[in-house]
C-alpha cells in the first residue's frame, strides 16, 4: 500500500532548500567544537545505548567526537564516520587527549559508503543529527544493514533544530515567518513505511553554548539564522544583551529545545 503522504519525497524537497544556504563544516569545526564542549550530552546518551564492553559501534556523522570519544570508553571499538577534515581533526585530537586508540576514523560520506567493503557490520549503529542525505529511505536502509543488534538515532523535534528566539524574530520583523524543518516525524514515518516500527522518545533539552567572544557568537548565529548584512547589527545588539558571561569571561547562552530518540533492535523485528 502506498502511503498517503510521501515523507521521503518531502524530506528530499526540504533537503534541497537547506542545501541552498550551504554549510562549510571544515570552517565551522573549530567554533562548533568550542561552542558545545561544555555540554554533557554523552552522560545522558551513552547509557541509553546499552553498550557492553564487547560491542563494536559505528557513529555515523561523528562530527568533533562529542559522543564518539566518550563512547570509546564503553565499547570494544568505535568506527567514526566523518567526511569533514576539520571535524575529524577535532575528533582525533580529543581521542588522543583521552588516551584512546580503540577507534577507526573513516573519511567518507554515508551516501558513498559500502557496507562490508568500506566498513563492516557493527553491533550498534548510532547517528546524532547527521542524517544530511537527500534520500532518507536509502540512508535509513543502510543504517539498518550496518547494524547487528540495534540502531539509535537522535534528531530534533519541532519546526527547527536551531529555532530563532521569538524576541529576535520580532526585532528582525520576522514574526509572520513560519519555521518548518523535517523533524523526527519524517524519520519515524519513513521507517514505518519500510516496515520498521521504531521506538520513539521525545524529551526537552537544555544546552549551553560557549563562545570565545561576542564576535564569535554573532558569526555562529548569523549563519544559522540566515542573517543578512542589514540584519547583523540587530543580531549583535540582541546577543550583547542576552549573553551571560562565565567566570573566565567567555560569553555563554543557554538554549532550550526538544529532541527525539528513535531506536530499534534487530532481534525484536519480524522479517
Amino acid at each position: 500500500m502506498n502511503p498517503i503522504i510521501n515523507y521521503n519525497e518531502l524530506w528530499r524537497i526540504l533537503h534541497q532548500r537547506r542545501r541552498a544556504g550551504g554549510q562549510d563544516w571544515d570552517k565551522r569545526a573549530h567554533s562548533f567544537f568550542k561552542a558545545v564542549s561544555g555540554n554533557n550530552d554523552a552522560e545522558k546518551v551513552i547509557p541509553s545505548l546499552n553498550l557492553t564492553d564487547s560491542d563494536t559501534v559505528l557513529d555515523m556523522g561523528a562530527g568533533t567526537g562529542r559522543i564518539a570519544v566518550p563512547m570509546a570508553k564503553y565499547a570494544a571499538h568505535v568506527t567514526a564516520l566523518e567526511p569533514s577534515s576539520g571535524m575529524a581533526s577535532c575528533l582525533e585530537k580529543s581521542m588522543e587527549e583521552e588516551g584512546l586508540s580503540n577507534y577507526t576514523l573513516v573519511r567518507k560520506r554515508w551516501e558513498d559508503v559500502k557496507i562490508g567493503q568500506d566498513i563492516p557490520v557493527h553491533d550498534v549503529v548510532f547517528a546524532s543529527n547527521s542524517l544530511g542525505f537527500p534520500d532518507l529511505a536509502d540512508g535509513l536502509k543502510k543504517l539498518d544493514a550496518a547494524a547487528r543488534k540495534a540502531v539509535h538515532i537522535l534528531w530534533f523535534a519541532g519546526p527547527q533544530r536551531h529555532p530563532m528566539d521569538p524576541e529576535l524574530k520580532k526585532r528582525l520583523g520576522r514574526e509572520e515567518e513560519r519555521d518548518f524543518g523535517p523533524d523526527y516525524i519524517f524519520i519515524a514515518q519513513v521507517l514505518h513505511d519500510m516496515g520498521i516500527y521504531a521506538n520513539v522518545e521525545v524529551h526537552p533539552t537544555r544546552t549551553v553554548h560557549r563562545y570565545e567572544n561576542l564576535d564569535e557568537a554573532v558569526a555562529w548565529w548569523e549563519e544559522r539564522g540566515d542573517i543578512s548584512p542589514e540584519e547583523k547589527p540587530i543580531l549583535r545588539e540582541f546577543l550583547s544583551e542576552k549573553l551571560n558571561c562565565t567566570v573566565d569571561g567567555h560569553p555563554v547562552m543557554q538554549r532550550n529545545g526538544w529532541r527525539a530518540r528513535i531506536w530499534w533492535e534487530k532481534e525484536n523485528r519480524a522479517e
